[in-house]
């Protein structure tokens, strides 16, 4: 499986399950991805024990290098070790719980602190004052064993019960139950069993569910699809007809209960070969169809590999694009960068739209499809023609309106 995830992207100490310790991982991902700020979800992820080469598929939401906003966000301080701020959870050791602060005093000696548990009204709580120079766990901690079933790979923990600080190792399974395996601050590495409403489904049941959804969603495709499934993980094998069914069955995969992530190894079939020029011609087509209202757009294919970048209105932008694009016959992978403007925004609109009907009237463009935008402090002539006059005839029109305004021609032979 390796060679299937060339992409090193950074390594962390996790728990090897050959080696029965605490090991450098490397991380590999099947594309050059930047965990820069962070990463989406659902990106599978392979990690590698640098002692054993033992392998592992993990998913990119299950460790904390994940966006923000697609993790559970709920981290408490703990007192004397965070510097604590109004909203926080702040958590008191020996507690039954952690609360919301809703307000932070400082007096010369005491600190004030008028927290709310449970949505309750707020408790005034006097404690001795304590200067926090460095935090371990700027964000907080996860509280264990409470907090195990949201713990994430990397997340700095406590041990309430132990009274201990450590960090999240790994998700294992010990042939009965899954657990999170923690390594605390005395070297110590402890399995938390994981509450039943996160323990993965047997594989052959989660095989059989995924199995019927993929029938009852794609009953003639699935006839090519195997299925692997392992630790609540899908693995897909086989062939599908084009790109945007090869998406739409892994997003399938992915909504299912109790799957952690999908890994789709499916190649798409193509009936017949189709040479990249077939492919970027077809893409523009696409763009410069009557229900698409794309703009200062440019399509490159490289051995079925699609880059677009284009540009529309508000009012314009549909999700259904890129899903007609993975249509496209022998597209093997897509990126498409669509920037969507406001239409309050945009400069020229109504000019450009009269200039657009003006062209369409026009007794020597028959058979042109024209479109005229304003990008850039110019107006952007974009679309086709069946002849090199037809090109001039548009941009002498589009010059003859602009005046003093620059115009690019950018209209190519049909």
């Amino acid at each position: 499986m390796r060679p299937l995830f060339p992409h090193r992207l950074f390594s962390q100490q996790l728990f090897c399950r050959r080696c029965q310790k605490v090991r450098e991982h490397g991380i590999y991902a099947r594309e050059n991805y930047s965990t820069y700020g962070g990463m989406d979800s659902h990106i599978p992820l392979l990690c590698s024990c640098e002692k054993c080469q033992t392998l592992f598929v993990a998913f990119s939401h299950e460790f904390t290098f994940c966006r923000s906003d697609k993790i559970n966000k709920d981290y408490a301080k703990i007192y004397g070790h965070n510097r604590i701020n109004p909203g926080n959870w702040l958590y008191f050791k020996g507690q039954p719980k952690p609360g919301i602060v809703k307000s932070v005093f400082q007096g010369p000696e005491k600190e004030i602190i008028n927290i709310s548990y449970d949505g309750g009204p707020a408790r005034k709580i006097e404690c001795e004052k304590i200067v926090v120079e460095e935090e371990k766990a700027p964000d907080g901690y996860r509280l264990l064993p409470s907090q195990s079933s949201v713990t994430l790979m990397g997340d700095h923990v406590y041990h309430a019960i132990r009274d201990q600080f450590g960090v999240c190792v790994g998700l294992v399974n010990d042939g009965e139950k899954d657990k999170l395996a923690v390594l605390l601050e005395d070297k110590t590495l402890v399995f938390i069993t994981m509450p039943e409403n996160a323990q993965n489904a047997a594989n052959d049941k989660l095989q059989t569910v995924v199995r019927n959804k993929l029938t009852q969603v794609f009953p003639e495709d699935v006839k090519k699809i195997t299925l692997q499934v392992g630790q609540g993980i899908v693995f897909l094998h086989g062939h599908v007809k084009n790109l945007s069914m090869k998406r739409a069955m892994k997003a399938c995969v992915d909504g299912l209960p109790k799957v952690r992530g999908c890994v789709d190894f499916t190649r798409i079939q193509s009936d017949s070969f189709v040479t990249d020029s077939q492919m970027e011609r077809s893409i523009l087509s696409i763009l410069e169809s009557s229900n698409s209202r794309m703009f200062d757009y440019s399509v490159k294919v490289t051995f079925g590999r699609a880059e677009i970048t284009a540009s529309c209105l508000e009012s314009d932008f549909t999700k259904d694009f890129e899903n007609r694009v993975g249509e496209v016959p022998g597209i093997l992978d897509l990126n498409c960068n669509i920037t969507v403007i406001p239409d309050d925004s945009v400069e020229n609109l109504q000019l450009c739209k009269e200039m657009e009907t003006d062209l369409a009237l026009h007794s020597m463009l028959q058979g042109a499809h024209i479109r005229v935008s304003y990008v850039r402090k110019k107006f952007v002539l974009e679309g086709y023609v069946v002849s090199v006059i037809q090109k001039q005839v548009a941009f002498l029109s589009v010059v003859k309106n602009a005046k003093t305004t620059a115009v690019e021609n950018r209209l190519r032979l049909q």
